[in-house]
């Protein structure tokens, strides 16, 4: 009996180092293998998604749907969104007429030639500041427009008209007026030659377009006459 006792122990000490030795043992190179892939993609989960040189999905092309980058967003709604800002210039900017109301759009009238005439000597008249003329001077002035209702009359420094003569001539893109007071105007005095509508302020050539007034200031030559003196007015003394 006490032999079969100790074969019996030494077979259990022998298991028991036999699995001391299996569990010391280290992995094999196969268990190592088997690892890596698991330990790779538990990495690069958690760093986020990787995405390639092309910008195509991540790294090791797994993951979850929420893991993957998302699409670039379309280049034409930031396109639409910059061109929405942009103001297309229109007629009225550039300077032309539009359809329509154009027709009541100001434009610039074109003076070509403004000259004060004394003894068949034509002296050019300034478009800007007062041009000196000699009171017996007559006036011409041509337009590089053909104005179907323009006029040209001459102003005193009360604004009323001086009467005058004179003539239009029309051609298929010019105008031109010539205006002779009919008598000398006053020495020292302050005048103005509107260029405007017969109508309206403003002259229309035959489309309709119209154009805006034109003045040109003058002063006559020579000393002004004193202002008569004024009556005085009062009972007489008894």
């Amino acid at each position: 009996m006490k032999l079969a006792y100790r074969i019996l122990a030494m077979l259990a000490s022998a298991a028991t180092f036999a699995a001391c030795s299996r569990e010391a043992a280290p992995a094999s190179a196969s268990d190592e293998a088997a690892a890596i892939p698991n330990s790779t993609q538990t990495s690069t989960s958690s760093r986020g998604p990787m995405k390639s040189d092309a910008g195509d999905g991540d790294a090791g092309g797994s993951g979850s749907e929420g893991d993957r980058a998302s699409p670039p967003s379309s280049p034409s709604a930031g396109a639409e969104g910059a061109a929405s800002l942009v103001t297309k210039p229109t007629a009225a900017d550039a300077g032309e007429p539009r359809d329509g109301a154009a027709t009541d759009a100001q434009l610039l009238t074109p003076l070509s030639t403004a000259v004060a005439i004394v003894g068949g000597r034509e002296i050019p008249i300034a478009r800007d500041g007062a041009t000196s003329v000699d009171p017996a001077a007559a006036f011409r002035v041509e337009i590089a427009v053909h104005l179907a209702d323009g006029r040209m009359a001459l102003h005193d420094e009360q604004d009323a008209m001086v009467a005058s003569s004179g003539t239009t001539e029309i051609g298929a893109s010019w105008t031109s007026y010539r205006l002779v007071p009919e008598g000398p105007l006053r020495p020292g005095t302050s005048y103005a030659l509107w260029i405007d509508g017969a109508v309206t302020r403003e002259a229309h050539d035959p489309s309709g377009r119209a154009y805006g007034p034109v003045v040109l200031k003058l002063k006559t030559t020579g000393e002004r006459p004193a202002a008569p003196a004024r009556k005085k007015s009062g009972r007489p003394r008894p």
